[in-house]
């Protein structure tokens, strides 16, 4: 690794600090990754985040990051209440993860609807696709499979592979 590259993961993972970002040993962080409030971050042992990545914790919104996961640059997390990932996931680049939405009641301006937030939970040994969406009070299963681009609404049980807008169950790994 060259010495600009070692200097850029040095001062990325002192500016995490400087934010107050908690993270566990052997963090390695390619680019740049901004936060609103680093202190409500939790990042795990050899978590690895790619370039231009968004934690956004608004409110009481916290974002915790497993062991031995990677995210992939150009995604964007928004927790206004809770979005857990767990040990082992791969996010491929260009994904969005939120746990809020804005209200939808007719006879009221867009912008002004009230946000709701339900928590996002993401298991151990998922791997999500790239260009995914994955929106509020989702659960996704341990061990299941996100295909590229796929919108997920609904929970997605342990160990299937889903795919598609909104996603849908293709199969289960065997």
């Amino acid at each position: 690794m060259g010495l600009a590259i070692r200097l850029c993961v040095v001062f990325s993972r002192i500016k995490l600090w400087l934010e107050g970002v908690t993270y566990g040993k052997g963090l390695c962080v390619e680019g740049n990754v901004s936060t609103d409030d680093g202190s409500k971050i939790l990042l795990g042992d050899y978590v690895k985040l790619g370039k231009d990545i968004y934690l956004g914790t608004w409110s009481r919104g916290t974002i915790t990051v497993g062991n031995n996961s990677y995210i992939g640059r150009w995604t964007i997390i928004l927790a206004h209440e809770s979005v857990t990932i767990g040990n082992d996931c791969l996010i491929a680049p260009g994904c969005h993860i939120t746990d809020v939405n804005h209200g939808t009641a007719s006879g009221e301006l867009m912008r002004k609807q009230p946000l709701v937030s339900k928590a996002v939970r993401i298991g151990n040994n998922v791997w999500i696709g790239s260009s995914c969406s994955i929106l509020p009070g989702v659960t996704i299963g341990d061990g299941a499979v996100v295909g590229a681009r796929a919108v997920v609404t609904h929970d997605v049980p342990a160990n299937a592979i889903v795919a598609g807008i909104p996603s849908k169950i293709i199969r289960y790994r065997s």
